[in-house]
């Protein structure tokens, strides 16, 4: 995640469509890798699919446990699917309202809450975590706390040095960012889905939400 901040968030407030190009041409190289990586698997070693299966072993998760087996492994693709959606969806629509602070942010949104928050929620968590959540989640109160405080304080951040051009930090649009931020933040804490698929997507249609709800 660390590394998906320093080679997008750049990129992203440089040059927004070479961005949007260039997640869509890894998406297709991850997906060609996919197949490859499919064909070399062999029945004979279940352990064993060649250096390339044996390369992604070393980065699979609980989510990826049937990519052990020759099936497909989808964190990587989610991943800058994920960072990508927000930035996607904010070219489709055009905004013209270039000081609308949610709209400003939407192309980074996937990049902060993932590069940003998520990993902040899980060194949280792994550091300090003490209470789980209800229902049987591995995710605790204090992760989830990390999570919510790294993104606002994020956020924030850069509505102060201009990304969202405004330079005066008001509360009222402090408060306004709490809202999808701590819903973003519950939605991590519950889903037991791809949360680099559903945390983007749902923190995107939030910060349009807050957007039509201010006009």
């Amino acid at each position: 995640h660390l590394v998906a901040i320093l080679l997008f968030a750049p990129v992203t407030w440089l040059d927004p469509d070479m961005m949007a190009l260039s997640y869509g041409i890894a998406i297709a190289l991850l997906i060609v890798l996919e197949m490859v990586r499919g064909w070399t698997f062999t029945d004979d070693n279940d352990c064993e699919a060649g250096a390339l299966s044996d390369f992604y072993m070393i980065f699979l998760d609980e989510k990826d446990s049937s990519a052990a087996k020759g099936g497909l492994a989808v964190t990587h693709i989610a991943l800058i699917v994920g960072c990508a959606f927000p930035l996607w969806a904010s070219q489709q629509l055009h905004p013209t309202d270039t000081q609308d602070a949610f709209l400003a942010l939407l192309p980074f949104l996937g990049v902060v809450v993932l590069g940003i928050g998520d990993s902040a929620g899980a060194i949280g968590g792994i550091s300090f975590g003490h209470y789980h959540w209800s229902g049987g989640s591995s995710r605790t109160l204090e992760g989830s706390f990390c999570m919510f405080l790294s993104i606002l304080i994020v956020t924030n951040i850069c509505m102060g040095i201009g990304i969202s051009g405004e330079n005066e930090r008001c509360l009222h649009q402090i408060i306004e960012f709490s809202v999808p931020v701590l819903i973003i933040t519950l939605v991590e804490a519950s889903t037991t889905q791809i949360d680099n698929l559903c945390l983007p997507i749902a923190g995107s249609t939030l910060m349009l939400l807050m957007t039509k709800l201010g006009r």
